[in-house]
């Protein structure tokens, strides 16, 4: 109940789940009240049981102390505990998708009964990539998977633009296609956001810009991000930074990935919403 009327319940579980949320919470209240009925009802009723000895509330101060701390201390600590985003001490444990190649598992999904999807078209600032989106769920408030011809419009556009800002909303798919097309793409330039994080292999001037891509809650999240090499020394982990600059290629771990040669970089406060979603495309 309190990370609903927070609505810090969004960095816990995907927005698309909180109906469940919402649907458990009603049925427990239903319970709850129903119990706090029967347990303050005059009605005498006896209870029968396959055990010798009989049942009683305990007696004392102590015991029933002890008895309702049982439940009170779980109760209030979930009130107590603050609320923190998955940051590098999480990604270090985890496989970092640099570039977030399409093959990967998440990315393409079969769906079926999508008469109902509805569309929308959003195109991006001056001289920057326009794509085609889907309406944002009004309930969940997550995007939609992309169509097979969304997902190739995307492609072209961001093929065909000099100046690529990659969203939120976009963020997988964009990223995946990138990673897909580098060679067509080196050169390009390309903004993103995200978290400062380092592996314990690189060069002081290398940061990979990262965001945690979650499906279903925190516990199935992954890590995606590209590589960038710049003036970022100074920079500590986790710091949220917005980077501009020229899209080249590197090799890394045996293989070769695209690398941001920064042109611009800036402190931001992280988002209200720090995680992207891995939409996947819909094949119809």
């Amino acid at each position: 109940f309190k990370l609903l009327l927070t609505g810090n319940i969004t960095l816990l579980i995907a927005p698309k789940m909180i109906r469940f949320i919402y649907f458990t919470l009603f049925v427990l209240l239903t319970l709850g009240i129903i119990l706090i009925i029967r347990g303050t009802s005059e009605q005498k009723s006896t209870n029968q049981c396959d055990c010798e000895g009989e049942h009683s509330y305990p007696t004392s101060i102590g015991k029933s102390l002890f008895l309702y701390l049982l439940f009170i201390i779980p109760i209030t600590t979930g009130f107590l505990f603050a609320n923190n985003v998955l940051d590098s001490s999480v990604a270090m444990n985890r496989t970092i998708k640099l570039g977030a190649s399409s093959s990967d598992t998440n990315q393409i999904k079969t769906i079926k009964n999508n008469k109902n999807t509805e569309k929308t078209n959003s195109t991006s600032d001056k001289n920057k990539t326009s794509s085609t989106v889907n309406n944002k769920n009004n309930f969940d408030n997550q995007p939609e998977p992309l169509t097979e011809k969304e997902y190739k419009k995307l492609k072209t556009d961001m093929l065909r633009t000099k100046n690529i800002n990659i969203n939120d909303q976009l963020y997988v798919p964009m990223m995946s296609i990138i990673q897909d097309n580098l060679q067509d793409m080196i050169g390009k330039t390309v903004s993103t956001k995200g978290f400062v994080y380092r592996e314990k292999n690189f060069m002081q001037n290398q940061i990979i810009v990262a965001r945690f891509g979650i499906s279903c809650c925190v516990a199935d999240a992954s890590v995606y991000g590209m590589m960038a090499k710049g003036n970022v020394t100074a920079l500590p982990k986790d710091k949220w930074v917005q980077v501009t600059g020229v899209i080249a290629q590197t090799q890394f771990d045996g293989g070769t990935i695209p690398i941001i040669k920064i042109k611009q970089i800036s402190k931001i406060a992280a988002p209200k919403q720090p995680y992207v979603f891995d939409v996947g495309v819909k094949i119809e």
